[in-house]
């Protein structure tokens, strides 16, 4: 459930949107792999590696902006906070997310040796 539903469902006002906070860490299991094997937690986690990897694909190697996990239907936008999470959203359904704590994932690019080095 993402922040706002949980608030709706606590009687707080109606949100817009539903957005999604997610601590990256708590999709991976001991090695830093993921760990669902199926199901919804898979795809969440797969979507999240996903736009952690075009986020911080910063040499633009081309690595692809994922599809909304939501809606499938167009691929997210991003932007980098100040802390350095990364806040998605859906320009089709309006989903939305902030993610944090992916630094040193297997998907983090930002700091991988350049090619030929």
């Amino acid at each position: 459930m993402c922040h706002s539903c949980a608030l709706r469902s606590h009687g707080a006002a109606e949100p817009s949107v539903c957005m999604y906070i997610t601590d990256a860490r708590h999709f991976l299991d001991e090695k830093g792999a993921i760990a669902a094997r199926r199901g919804p937690a898979k795809a969440m986690a797969e979507f999240h590696a996903g736009l952690i990897a075009h986020a911080t694909d910063f040499d633009d190697t081309g690595v692809l902006a994922p599809t909304c996990f939501k809606c499938k239907k167009t691929v997210v936008k991003f932007v980098m906070a100040q802390d350095d999470a990364i806040l998605w959203s859906c320009p089709h359904c309006s989903a939305e997310g902030r993610v944090s704590h992916w630094q040193g994932t297997l998907w983090d690019l930002s700091d991988r040796p350049e090619l030929g080095s």
